[in-house]
């Protein structure tokens, strides 16, 4: 038998994504860098505010230093850096509810979504 849906969605989906974003970094070249990940979960170079100049990238809550959380005014990642956790999706068990990420980055109808999805 295979391995159902939501197992793959719980354990396979992330590690496609991460093999991905790997796999795409080294097809690239040596020079290549991995993309960038937020603490929010978006990819640096798909977020709205770096794509309008008003963001330098970012880091997970764990890789966050002092001076950036102190520099960024992302509440995002402070509060990922606060909580010493990666990613406020993976991490966090308010992430559907947070006020931080409602509409920023993600919308309330795909936040709905997947709290029902995780209740399911």
């Amino acid at each position: 038998m295979g391995i159902s849906r939501r197992n793959f969605l719980a354990t396979g989906a992330s590690a496609a994504a991460t093999a991905g974003i790997l796999g795409a970094s080294v097809a690239m070249g040596a020079e290549a860098k991995p993309a960038m990940i937020g603490a929010c979960g978006l990819a640096c170079k798909t977020c709205p505010l770096m794509k309008a100049g008003k963001c330098k990238g970012c880091a997970s809550g764990k890789e966050a230093s002092a001076e950036m959380v102190k520099k960024k005014p992302c509440p995002v990642l402070k509060c990922a850096a606060m909580k010493k956790i990666d990613y406020c999706g993976t991490g966090c068990k308010m992430f559907t509810k947070c006020k931080k990420v409602v509409g920023k980055p993600y919308a309330a109808t795909f936040l709905a979504m997947i709290d029902k999805k995780l209740k399911a």
